[in-house]
């Protein structure tokens, strides 16, 4: 039941953001959905060294270090590439009527599906219970199937590898992206943002139940399966913010 609330909560945000973008028409709605990827793309490119930085100096936030990066970095990035919009682009593009309708309606809800994708990675990253609103943990789905963080966490993986590259030294660990410093490449933010909340003592796989009486008291999650010793995940304690302000990380 609580599951079902977070899921048309999380609908009726999208519908809500998705009217008021369609009132700025065709071109309006485009010019947002592309303000609102690229703002996507730089938080999530640059989140975690200002988590680190926050964490190292201002200890009361560490906690919050995450989640609080993720949103301001979005909403700052994503107010001035507004502005820029606005002052560059011209203020009304006429298209034929059927397509104006159709491009406005499918501009907007995407626009509205992705930014509700970055709020929900925010939450992922909060200090909260590993079970978020009693409901919403590494294994749950919504009841229309997809889960937007996913699929944005998803979707930036992919941009590292195959648009806005890098190289390193060191080839992506499955060869998919060849030697591009790919963000995620084992595809596991989201198993160490569950295993980093700090409240809660769910297991996230059924062979873990057995060690979970034993684990790390509330306050401190165990890392997720695979991830190497001593590389924090997102989320406080044991995150970004968590292993620069010289908290535990997760082991």
């Amino acid at each position: 039941m609580a599951g079902t609330i977070v899921d048309i909560v999380v609908l009726l945000l999208i519908l809500g953001m998705t009217y008021a973008l369609m009132s700025e028409g065709l071109w309006g709605a485009a010019l947002m959905f592309f303000n609102v990827l690229f703002a996507t793309m730089i938080t999530l490119n640059c989140y975690e060294p200002l988590a680190g930085l926050i964490g190292n100096n201002v200890s009361f936030l560490a906690g919050y270090a995450d989640a609080l990066c993720i949103m301001l970095i979005f909403t700052i990035t994503l107010l001035l590439l507004r502005l820029a919009t606005e002052a560059l682009a011209p203020s009304m593009v006429r298209y034929p009527t059927p397509i104006y309708h159709i491009g406005r309606i499918g501009f907007a809800f995407v626009t509205s599906a992705l930014a509700a994708g970055v709020m929900l990675i925010a939450l992922d990253a909060s200090p909260v219970n590993k079970k978020i609103l009693g409901a919403v943990d590494y294994k749950y789905k919504p009841f229309y199937g997809y889960r937007l963080d996913k699929e944005v966490l998803a979707l930036f993986q992919y941009s590292s590898g195959q648009i806005f590259t890098r190289t390193e030294a060191t080839r992506d660990p499955f060869g998919q992206y060849g030697n591009a410093r790919v963000f995620d490449p084992r595809g596991q933010w989201l198993i160490n943002s569950f295993e980093a909340r700090p409240y809660g003592k769910e297991a996230l796989f059924e062979d873990d139940k057995a060690g979970a009486a034993g684990a790390a008291p509330e306050g401190g999650g165990a890392a997720a399966p695979g991830t190497p010793a001593g590389k924090p995940g997102p989320g406080i304690p044991g995150g970004t913010a968590g292993a620069a302000a010289g908290l535990a990380p997760t082991q």
